[in-house]
């Protein structure tokens, strides 16, 4: 994720630094923007390339660059402790939630593919959705709160970096395409001004696992449908909730859940049902942590 993210900060940099540098015009509208924010500093390319630039960029809490950014006057200490200790306790409850509901249900999931030969019944799909969908997105919302409000925050607050919307109210978003633009607005941003690649999530998810798999870009663009009748809704039924909870159940029941699960199945297919295929021998379970990781804060394998 890191390797991403800077990635995309140095293709900002390149692109932006090379509108300075061939239309002059560009940099003086940026600082006549931060002009009343900033310090008073009177910066001009190529004087904003160096080293002390480049790495307050590569910290900064976002990913567009300019030659120069909005600043607060001073770090605000007690913000610093406040968002620190909220950004633990989100932690902390995001790796409580995924010790004691999914991994016991993960290593449940594991035990079926080994009993059943590889084989999920549908109904047994439907079971594990029910039990994760809400614990997912616990989740996925602690994540948020904690990357999106506090640590992103957090990191401005110490670099005393002045713009610091990081996300809007996509939980009202009344269309699948608004939640898009809201819930991450360093990457709109970033997307909007520089170039659009719609299989990055694809990327993220899949290296980690050592595995490149559809599930991702499939789901995304499974979501245009939901993205033309949402439209569709909001015109003909202005102001309706319609379209919000179209969204959530999207969002809460399918998506989260149905991700954890088929990512297992083909973690599972890869890295050990071909090992007990090629070999008569019983093969331990070592590729699977699942069920140590619950027992370790007091979870029980069997649900």
């Amino acid at each position: 994720m890191q390797a991403t993210i800077t990635w995309l900060k140095l293709i900002s940099y390149a692109h932006a630094n090379y509108d300075y540098r061939t239309s002059p015009d560009t940099q003086k509208v940026t600082v006549a923007l931060v002009k009343d924010l900033d310090d008073g500093q009177n910066v001009s390319y190529p004087q904003n390339v160096t080293l002390k630039d480049i790495y307050y960029f590569w910290l900064a809490p976002t990913l567009t660059y300019q030659i120069a950014f909005p600043r607060s006057p001073f770090i605000r200490w007690p913000k610093v402790f406040s968002l620190t200790l909220q950004l633990f306790i989100s932690v902390t409850l995001a790796v409580f939630l995924c010790a004691q509901v999914v991994a016991p249900n993960l290593d449940s999931l594991v035990k079926n593919l080994e009993a059943n030969k590889g084989e999920v019944r549908t109904q047994q799909i439907f079971d594990y959705l029910l039990k994760l969908s809400i614990t997912s997105t616990y989740i996925w919302l602690l994540g948020f709160y904690g990357f999106f409000h506090c640590f992103m925050n957090l990191a401005a607050e110490l670099l005393r970096f002045g713009d610091r919307v990081f996300y809007r109210d996509w939980w009202n978003a009344s269309e699948v395409s608004a939640y898009w633009r809201l819930w991450n607005m360093p990457v709109h941003y970033w997307l909007v001004r520089h170039v659009y690649f719609p299989c990055i999530r694809v990327v993220l998810i899949s290296v980690p696992c050592h595995m490149i798999r559809a599930w991702s870009f499939l789901a995304m663009m499974g979501q245009i449908p939901l993205i033309i009748l949402t439209k569709i809704i909001d015109k003909r039924v202005p102001g309706s909730s319609i379209g919000n909870i179209i969204f959530w159940i999207s969002f809460c029941l399918v998506g989260q859940p149905m991700a954890m699960l088929l990512y297992t199945i083909d973690y599972w297919e890869v890295h050990f049902n071909a090992a007990i295929t090629e070999s008569t021998i019983e093969v331990p379970r070592k590729s699977f942590r699942f069920d140590k990781i619950g027992r370790f804060f007091g979870a029980h394998s069997e649900l």
